[in-house]
């Protein structure tokens, strides 16, 4: 009696094609192929492989969790709490092993996240501020030059320098970056833009513009050559768009203010053009787009695209819908982050589906991290 039939051989160039066509949304499938056996975990974790699966799935990096910093109860009598920063995997493996995070100091807090470098406020105090840019990838820490000003109103982005002059961003980790922080008082006045480059190690600083916006720190939005922060105080209804290849300050008017009673962002839209978006009191996402056509005359420049009832997103409980705050946003995705009572969920600008990320946690603001993760990451 014959034995059994064995199975048809699988040569290497078969194995590395089949490979390849892993999703990058799930990176625990190549980790586990890497642990079958010698030769698979040798082309997994040769760089050749790397380039060929960049290449093979050239597309927007997936979502592979959020950075956020969150409150510390402390414990003993007297004792006061204290922000930390935390991250939460979306996929298995996490691109952050505890041991790597844990080497961030406790009272650091995430500013911002992007083009797989994050920037942590490590110190501040009525002289200074002090940055760090930090690439898990390679592990490599920048700690940028002190600002001797004081910045009692802050925000500040983080980018690629190559942005908009052909970076895909794959990986672009140990080049060159950006950090643009803008500033003002407390009650506006005046705003000034500070400039720090990698490649001159140093900040420049733009002459003081006589603004009532005041800066709040939520998180920018980048389109092109400009990056573009919004506020919301005082002078909320105003947008502050800084473009890098000038050095140019600019304002402009969000949509009218009465429409709106909730939670606002700013957001890239498919045509290129800054997209504003809001959840209201209704429960509705409402979602503009800034006129990039100057033949078209609309109130303030925007034109009303779509609106989303979230109350029709099945992933997100009815029964929590009273509590809807948006906490983040992820450019390249065209997705949003919400916080509710429930956990934290993305809404899908374009498809309108919303997913649950994580669970319920007193987060102030989420910054994605977008990466791909392959056998041979330096975090593995």
């Amino acid at each position: 009696m014959a034995g059994p039939r064995l199975p048809p051989y699988l040569t290497p160039e078969l194995v590395e094609e089949i490979l390849l066509r892993v999703s990058p949304e799930d990176p625990a499938i190549l980790v586990r192929a890497s642990l079958a056996c010698k030769p698979w975990r040798r082309l997994l974790c040769d760089p050749a492989f790397r380039r060929r699966y960049l290449a093979f799935h050239r597309r927007t990096p997936p979502l592979l969790g959020f950075l956020h910093y969150r409150w510390r109860v402390a414990r003993g009598e007297g004792a006061d709490g204290v922000v930390v920063p935390g991250f939460v995997a979306t996929t298995t493996p996490s691109p952050f092993p505890k041991q790597a995070f844990d080497g961030c100091a406790a009272s650091w807090s995430v500013v911002d996240c992007r083009h797989g470098r994050v920037l942590f406020e490590a110190s501040r105090d009525d002289v200074c501020l002090v940055l760090v840019v930090w690439e898990p990838a390679t592990g490599k820490r920048k700690w940028l030059p002190k600002l001797p000003t004081r910045c009692s109103r802050y925000t500040v982005a983080v980018l690629c320098a190559l942005h908009g002059h052909g970076c895909d961003h794959l990986e672009c980790c140990g080049g060159a970056f950006f950090a643009v922080l803008v500033q003002s008082g407390v009650i506006g006045r005046s705003v000034r833009v500070h400039l720090y480059s990698s490649e001159a190690g140093s900040w420049s600083t733009s002459p003081d513009l006589l603004s009532g916006f005041v800066v709040d720190s939520n998180w920018s939005t980048i389109i092109g050559n400009d990056i573009y922060f919004v506020s919301t105080f005082g002078s909320w209804d105003q947008i502050l768009r800084y473009s890098l290849g000038n050095n140019r300050i600019c304002f402009l008017q969000a949509p009218a203010a009465d429409k709106f009673l909730g939670h606002f962002f700013l957001v890239p839209m498919e045509d290129g053009s800054l997209g504003f978006g809001t959840i209201g009191a209704t429960r509705r996402l409402c979602l503009w787009s800034r006129n990039v056509d100057p033949d078209v005359v609309a109130e303030a420049g925007w034109v009303h695209r779509r609106t989303i009832d979230i109350e029709l997103c099945k992933s997100i409980p009815i029964s929590v819908m009273y509590d809807v705050q948006v906490v983040g946003s992820a450019d390249d995705f065209g997705i949003i982050f919400v916080a509710t009572v429930d956990g934290v969920f993305t809404i899908d600008l374009k498809s309108s589906r919303a997913k649950k990320v994580g669970e319920t946690m007193a987060c102030f603001k989420i910054f994605p991290f977008m990466t791909f993760y392959t056998p041979d990451s330096r975090l593995s």
